[in-house]
């Protein structure tokens, strides 16, 4: 047990020397008694270890050519007894579609691990460490971290199997589940214009990063060109109360000839509406819910959760099948309409 260990420990080095691209993918890595030498251990340990990577289709044992790094990008046949969720954080969004992804781990006999990344790591690093615990089932929620595409390369090619949550950004090595932005913003203003909405004010975030409001902002331009956007500062982001009711009245009155508002996210019609009060009269449109807006008709598109939960699925068991049986795609779910007058 203890030599397996080993070796084991000497199979995940190597990987990580990979992953650090000390040693680069398509060259030779030093030969086993190099190896030997640098990691302290026999060649017969380094030679079981190289097998295993062999085996796992992240070498190439070429006869009178060395051993190269050879990444394989496509499936890998594996199980999905244990999911793990790597977040920023938790909060009501999160909650929600946590409670809705369990409900389908169970039904599906998965063990969902949830993560959150360490501050001052990166998360290139935090994923790497999931990988060195032989975790290979990775559900992604990036909201606003970052992760290099060459990660992602990596990531896939060392065997690890993704899925971005509530990501817009089509890549070649994660599948990538989110809300059909489009559909979403396509049925609120048609809901609008039914109330006698012509003019009409969207109301999303600064930070062009956030993929699925830029796409929001993008088709509420196409179909209200000349519309009214306010954006707020994303610093606000997960502090919404210190969003001072001066600057709500300034941003509202940049929108006081609008006959309707669209908000990007449920969570920021809470300020502007509370300042409106009895006043308003205003028809609004939201995507996702947000409790507490209380204006004259509410048009909801609320996220799937529960469809979006078995879409992941769905992908990871593609992910684990036979090599080659597998290519990245971008999945949109439909939205649920919850509207209410």
């Amino acid at each position: 047990m203890e030599e397996r260990s080993l070796y084991r420990n000497i199979k995940t080095q190597i990987c990580r020397m990979i992953y650090k691209d000390i040693y680069k993918d398509g060259e030779n890595i030093p030969p086993e008694r190099k190896l030997a030498e640098d990691l302290g251990v026999s060649r017969v340990t380094v030679r079981k270890a190289l097998k295993l990577l062999e085996e796992d289709h992240i070498i190439e044992r070429i006869q009178g050519s060395g051993t190269r790094v050879a990444l394989e990008y496509g499936a890998r046949t594996g199980n999905m007894d244990i999911i793990t969720l790597v977040a920023p954080a938790q909060n009501a969004f999160f909650s929600r579609f946590v409670d809705a992804f369990q409900t389908t781990a169970e039904a599906m006999d998965s063990l969902v691990l949830y993560k959150q990344k360490p501050s001052g790591m990166s998360l290139e690093e935090c994923l790497f460490r999931i990988y060195e615990k032989d975790l290979r089932n990775v559900v992604l929620w990036l909201e606003d971290m970052e992760i290099s595409y060459e990660a992602l390369r990596k990531l896939r090619g060392l065997g690890m199997n993704m899925v971005l949550f509530d990501s817009a950004r089509k890549n070649d090595y994660a599948d990538a589940v989110c809300l059909d932005n489009r559909d979403a913003v396509d049925t609120l203003i048609m809901n609008l214009r039914k109330a006698d909405c012509n003019k009409i004010g969207f109301v999303g975030w600064d930070d062009e990063t956030v993929e699925s409001v830029k796409i929001r902002e993008e088709e509420f331009l196409k179909l209200c060109p000349g519309g009214i956007v306010v954006r707020i500062p994303r610093k606000y982001h997960d502090h919404l109360d210190r969003l001072e009711d001066s600057e709500v009245k300034k941003y509202m009155r940049t929108m006081k000839d609008c006959e309707g508002i669209l908000y990007a996210v449920g969570e920021l019609a809470v300020p502007f509406e509370r300042i409106a009060g009895e006043q308003n009269i205003r028809p609004v449109a939201l995507i996702d819910e947000a409790p507490g807006v209380t204006a004259k008709e509410i048009f909801t598109v609320d996220q799937d959760f529960r469809g979006m939960s078995e879409r992941i699925f769905d992908c990871l068991k593609q992910q684990n099948q036979k090599a080659g049986a597998w290519k990245a795609g971008l999945y949109q779910v439909k939205g649920i309409r919850v509207n209410s007058v």
